[in-house]
């Protein structure tokens, strides 16, 4: 390993701090205050096709006047409840025990904070949790039985544990899993 000797180390601390006081500089002369913020109308990306209802609510959330969290939790809401989707929310598709377990985390820029649940099981909608989390506790996650019993204590709404369409699917799952197993020779190279 070559080591750098004090001289130089101090000249290039020296010009990366200098070019970083430089450039942050030149981005607050080009970044926008709010009076030209507020004239830009708002852009909302998803990824996925079933992310444009979401975004519709989110817009609709801050042309009512809401707030950008507020716009972010209500979007979320919407595709956590989709019966559709099984990807998040209550029509997600359930672990190895047949349990459907949600996470959620929600950041906001100002004040630097965040909000997280992990592996929520019977509430409709773990976005809500974990900005109340953000919001009122001094935890960025809570995680399981330590996240519902947070919910319940906040009177967050409920939802079912696991819908009929993918407890059938996770049934089927089950079975062929039970099935490809017992076709296994049981050698499988590991000591």
């Amino acid at each position: 390993m070559s080591t750098l000797p004090r001289r130089q180390f101090l000249a290039r601390t020296t010009a990366t701090l200098a070019g970083a006081a430089l450039t942050r500089r030149g981005l607050a002369a080009t970044t926008p205050n709010a009076a030209e913020l507020s004239s830009t109308p708002p852009v909302i990306v998803s990824t996925w096709p079933f992310g444009k209802p979401a975004n519709e609510e989110a817009l609709a959330t801050l042309r009512r006047g809401g707030s950008g969290l507020d716009a972010v939790e209500q979007g979320i809401r919407v595709t956590e409840s989709d019966p559709n989707n099984p990807s998040v929310g209550l029509a997600g598709i359930p672990n190895a025990a047949g349990v459907v377990q949600l996470d959620a985390c929600i950041m906001s820029g100002p004040g630097h904070k965040a909000g997280a649940v992990a592996a929520v099981e019977g509430f409709a909608h773990p976005i809500s949790i974990a900005r109340r989390v953000m919001e009122t506790t001094p935890h960025v996650l809570l995680v399981g039985e330590g996240a519902m019993e947070f919910a319940t204590k906040n009177g967050l709404e409920r939802g079912p544990k696991v819908s009929a369409k993918q407890r059938a699917a996770w049934r089927k799952w089950r079975s062929e899993q039970k099935a490809a197993h017992a076709k296994s020779s049981g050698n499988h190279d590991t000591i």
